[in-house]
């Protein structure tokens, strides 16, 4: 028997036209003789493993690809065609009864159909715009990790003496090995930076584009393979005739131009009958679709690969609701099940058996292409590492970018495929090679995962809370919004915030969305925010790209019309229970001062709370847990005046900071600084301090000495703490002594229920309270009992009270919380700094003589 890892004859199959059908389990004949029975089983099989395997190596970070290759192996010869049944008293093997030979053409070509229809969907997300922005870093990673490879494979299999198969040119055999060899599959590279929380970042924005460019140059490549000859004559199947490279060429380009100049001017035509917001009729989404396997027929005719035919012809699809309509459509079928089976069928014609190293030629064979790939990773990671650190990049980052470069996926397999069926490779050479690409693939995601972890060092920048900013320093923030209802508030906020160029606010108005679990609908608005301003865009599930669109031009909008506010639009997903790390990954990157984040509720029309989605909440209370700088709760009552905005039309507002001490509230009143100095904001601070009448905290339990200890410590920490209101409050009082539309009020109670009586009691044309959630301030006699009864701990005692319906009053409120590091009192010191001597705090400002008489409120600043 000939050598199967070398043999170039193929293996013939008969088929029996009428046995499609069983006709039942009760027919003489067994199920696996019949084609219907076979392909369903297979179907299932394939998926339900591919699935398993992907489940168990979920914790390992594996890409779902990895997984889907592996079980291939798993259902192919290496693995189920080693067990042996008895089938008639006949021994059979498992895998001969479950995949007959006879049916592997059939699941293949359901493969390739899936992988028709997958290209078509990554040319449809492919933005040929990106080509007009490349920065030279981007080239000169693509192109170091085309060319170097190439060369250590020419090298390599120059000194091995890598032999091709018998009439195939040594030049095809080099370029089919390097390309497979040196690609970057962008379509898992943006999941796993995704899932990595790093396509934002500055790493993702360098390694996408340059795994896009080279891929391209893969796309280049595998075209100029197909169009030249790979072998001599000698092979007829395999062997062109004379000057038809020319003639695949002459139809390559002007099946290419049908496509550009018929083809998307007639998509175009659709979308203008379309109704502006109205889907595609089904109609045309089913003729396009059709269009797919006619593109692919096609390319396959004129002597390329049908994959070409299909790619092209999803580059041409216009962007909107056509590619939405489409995506719907198609995704999930093709990635969920025919996708599956491709990748499974790429592992199922690996043959681990032929891995054996008795004869010397199998030996040489697998060392030099393990020695390639081993080479091609290692000059892969190098020659980015290098380039990045020519650029200043940390070295965590360029080890990160040097293995995220090396990212494999389908992209390869369908080379190899290509390879194996013009016989360029053997079934041992393509075995090393798919192996090659797992054991790639399976080290990089977690890699990078450990490195990300351990070498990402928080950046402890000073000014982590407002109290220890000047009003005059440019407030970097990060606003979220779940959805376009959310827009209006913010920016409502954003005004009442008084950007001016002296003070500036530097916005990343990032909006939060909900993953589809789909690889390729990630890409979408990140390509749209790139286009419009180099905007970054983490990923958006297809159903939310023009809900991102209309908030990113309503904030551009905002920063075009508004002076002192620069706006960067983000788009992030991840599954509500991270949602709240791609917030404190982007606080922590631009440096953020504040986080912004909206109710979970919303006002609905007729007056009430409507829960828009109960998963915001929880997100919310785990940024306020974990949040890397402080963080304020927005709940919008009507703040916007009705969803509507104007920049050159203020709106008057009259806002109350309700002060009750703490650390919170110092926040509050740090932020209300900034609205002080709004012309068209009225400012009222009350302070609400303990009458003689007011019931003393207990003391912690001296029963030993560490017992007396803290108390001490929890006695020192209260007098620290009003002596850090007492400073805060008064520095800002002797700064709007003399601002008409800045008030001053000091309310004097002896418990809970007299402090909320005060605040039914207050002026109604307040339309936002700014209060402190409470941290640090839970022993206070002045909201003693009020916590039992939140419905929304959240908000804290004061602001649950006010969002309440028993309040009464309909007023937006901004709760705020500080972020507490070791130095947050440094507010005072800050602020003085700022000032001239003269207005500098005064130690003569004594409390006790500027508090009102009971039950009522001082007027303005008379009581200084």
């Amino acid at each position: 028997m000939a050598d199967q890892g070398n043999t170039t004859e193929p293996i013939l199959y008969c088929y029996k036209l009428d046995s499609i059908s069983s006709g039942g389990v009760w027919n003489e004949k067994p199920l696996h003789n019949f084609a219907i029975p076979v392909l369903l089983w297979q179907l299932v099989l394939t998926v339900m493993v591919s699935r398993g395997m992907a489940f168990l190596l979920k914790p390992l970070r594996q890409p779902r690809v990895v997984a889907e290759i592996l079980s291939g192996i798993v259902l192919g010869p290496a693995v189920l065609g080693k067990i042996v049944i008895h089938e008639a008293g006949v021994p059979v093997s498992l895998g001969e009864v479950l995949y007959p030979p006879a049916s592997h053409r059939l699941l293949e070509s359901m493969g390739l159909i899936g992988l028709l229809y997958y290209l078509f969907i990554v040319g449809m997300e492919f933005d040929l715009q990106i080509f007009e922005r490349l920065r030279e870093n981007v080239i000169a990673i693509a192109a170091a990790n085309m060319a170097l490879p190439f060369i250590v494979t020419l090298l390599a299999t120059n000194v091995m003496h890598l032999q091709p198969p018998e009439h195939v040119y040594y030049l095809a055999q080099v370029v089919f090995i390097g390309s497979a060899i040196t690609v970057t599959s962008f379509t898992v590279l943006v999941r796993v930076l995704a899932e990595l929380k790093i396509l934002n970042s500055e790493l993702g924005q360098l390694v996408m584009p340059s795994a896009i460019l080279s891929d391209l140059m893969a796309w280049v490549l595998l075209a100029a393979t197909v169009v030249f000859p790979v072998s001599t004559g000698s092979n007829r199947d395999i062997a062109p005739t004379k000057l038809a490279f020319l003639w695949i060429s002459f139809s390559g380009i002007a099946f290419t131009a049908a496509c550009w100049l018929v083809i998307r001017p007639a998509m175009c035509w659709i979308l203008r009958r379309t109704p502006e917001g109205e889907p595609v009729d089904d109609v045309y989404i089913s003729v396009i679709a059709t269009g797919v396997l006619a593109a692919g027929i096609i390319s396959d005719v004129i002597g390329f690969h049908a994959v070409y035919g299909a790619f092209v012809y999803g580059l041409v699809v216009p962007r909107g609701p056509l590619t939405i309509g489409l995506r719907n459509r198609l995704e999930d079928f093709v990635v969920g099940l025919l996708m599956p089976i491709f990748l499974a069928t790429c592992g199922f014609k690996a043959d681990l058996s032929l891995l054996r190293t008795e004869d010397e030629k199998g030996a040489a064979v697998i060392s030099t292409l393990s020695l390639i790939i081993v080479l091609s990773f290692v000059v892969k990671l190098g020659s980015s590492m290098a380039i990045a650190q020519y650029n200043s990049m940390p070295a965590s980052e360029s080890l990160s970018l040097g293995l995220l470069m090396n990212t494999k996926g389908p992209i390869d397999m369908i080379i190899l495929n290509i390879g194996k069926h013009k016989r360029i490779f053997d079934v041992r050479t393509y075995t090393v090679l798919i192996l090659g690409s797992i054991f790639t693939m399976a080290v990089v995601t977690p890699s990078v995962a450990i490195l990300n972890k351990t070498l990402r060092i928080r950046v402890a920048h000073k000014r982590r809370n407002l109290q220890r900013c000047r009003p005059d320093m440019e407030l970097r923030m990060v606003a979220c919004v779940y959805n376009a209802r959310n827009v209006p508030s913010v920016i409502s906020l954003l005004q009442m915030s008084n950007p001016t160029k002296r003070s500036p606010i530097f916005v990343y108005a990032l909006h939060l969305l909900e993953p589809t679990g789909r690889a390729s609908a990630m890409l979408i608005v990140h390509e749209i925010g790139q286009s419009q301003g180099q905007r970054q865009v983490v990923s958006n599930p297809s159903g939310g790209a023009m809900q991102s669109e209309q908030i990113i031009a309503t904030f551009e909008s905002y920063e075009q019309h508004a002076g002192g506010v620069s706006v960067q639009p983000v788009t992030a997903i991840s599954p509500y229970s991270t949602m709240h790390e791609d917030i404190f990954n982007i606080a922590e990157e631009r440096h953020s001062t504040l986080i912004i984040v909206p109710f979970h509720k919303q006002l609905s029309v007729a007056g009430d709370f409507e829960d828009i989605n109960p998963s915001i909440r929880n997100v919310n209370r785990s940024v306020l847990a974990n949040a890397p700088c402080s963080v304020g709760i927005l709940v919008d009552r009507g703040l916007s005046g009705g969803g509507r905005f104007s920049v050159s039309q203020f709106v008057e507002h009259h806002v109350a900071v309700l002060f009750f001490g703490g650390p919170d509230d110092r926040e509050a009143l740090a932020y209300s600084w900034r609205m002080a100095e709004h012309p068209s904001v009225n400012l009222t601070v009350v302070r609400f301090l303990p009458g003689e009448e007011a019931p003393v905290p207990p003391s912690p339990a001296l029963s030993c000495a560490s017992g007396e200890h803290a108390a001490m410590t929890v006695v020192e920490d209260d007098s620290m703490q009003r002596q850090l209101d007492d400073e805060c409050v008064n520095e800002f009082r002797l700064r709007y002594v003399s601002d008409e539309s800045v008030m001053y009020t000091e309310k004097v109670v002896n418990n809970a229920s007299e402090a909320v009586a005060a605040i039914r009691a207050m002026n109604s044309i307040h339309s936002m309270y700014v209060v402190g959630r409470g941290q640090g301030r839970e022993s206070s006699p002045l909201l003693a009992g009020l916590t039992e009864w939140s419905e929304y701990p959240e908000l804290g005692a004061i602001g649950d009270m006010l969002v309440s319906a028993d309040f009464g009053a309909q007023v937006s409120v901004l709760v705020m919380q500080q972020h507490l590091g070791d130095d947050a009192g440094g507010f005072v010191e800050l602020m003085a700094a700022a000032e001239s001597p003269k207005l500098q705090v005064p130690r003569y400002f004594d409390n006790v003589n500027h508090r009102s008489r009971p039950g009522g409120f001082s007027d303005g600043w008379s009581a200084i």
